[in-house]
């Protein structure tokens, strides 16, 4: 994706300041995020991979309220890079994290795990206090159907996503559902079906533009 101009950077700073409304203690809490829907998503982000996390680690800053949080840097190592073009080495930077005995995590937000594969819709890494677009709405893990090993996509609560338009429901939480419906995984979206969708978005949103 080309390099986004002043006014498209405000423009998108300002959708993300009214779609997410945190209420800052010390767990963050209180996450509320608008859906997108696909184009949305794919509007919004500055590059899309489908990446394995290869290392976490946390690290304390004392931001300039003079207040001590904890970072998490997101190594990833790039399988396929769907749509814009990754740096290399690919390092998310994401408020929160667990170092020496203290936590602190933003209420909804994924948490990432060494060797999970998935499809991230990146935004504003090393800017925002979570670099993926619509935070949790940004992230399709990669899993496994149990009795076949077909991989399929799910949704970051663990849902099966077995259609594209899923991506502007809202996230559910119940881990109970997720599972329920985790049960679709046989007639869930495949990795490249995911891609190759993704890819058809945003050659539509660029031939829009022209």
């Amino acid at each position: 994706m080309s390099q986004p101009d002043h006014n498209f950077l405000f423009s998108r700073a300002l959708k993300w300041l009214t779609s997410i409304v945190l209420a800052w203690s010390l767990n963050l809490s209180a996450t509320t995020v608008i859906p997108p829907d696909i184009a949305e998503l794919v509007q919004e982000s500055d590059y899309i991979v489908r990446a394995v996390v290869t290392s976490v680690t946390a690290k304390e800053r004392t931001n300039p309220g003079r207040r001590t949080l904890i970072y998490s840097s997101i190594e990833l190592e790039i399988k396929e890079a769907i749509v814009g073009t990754p740096p290399s080495p690919c390092i998310l930077e994401v408020l929160g994290g667990s170092l020496a005995g203290r936590e602190i995590y933003i209420s909804g937000a994924p948490k990432f795990t060494v060797g999970e594969e998935a499809i991230f819709f990146v935004q504003g890494n090393h800017t925002q206090i979570f670099p993926l677009a619509r935070m949790m709405h940004g992230l399709y893990p990669i899993l496994k159907e149990a009795s076949t090993g077909r991989e399929y996509v799910a949704r970051s609560n663990g849902e099966a996503m077995t259609d594209v338009q899923q991506v502007s429901e809202p996230m559910h939480s119940d881990k109970t559902l997720a599972a329920a419906k985790s049960a679709a995984a046989q007639s869930a979206l495949s990795p490249e079906s995911f891609a190759t969708q993704i890819r058809a978005t945003a050659d539509k949103l660029q031939g829009d533009e022209k």
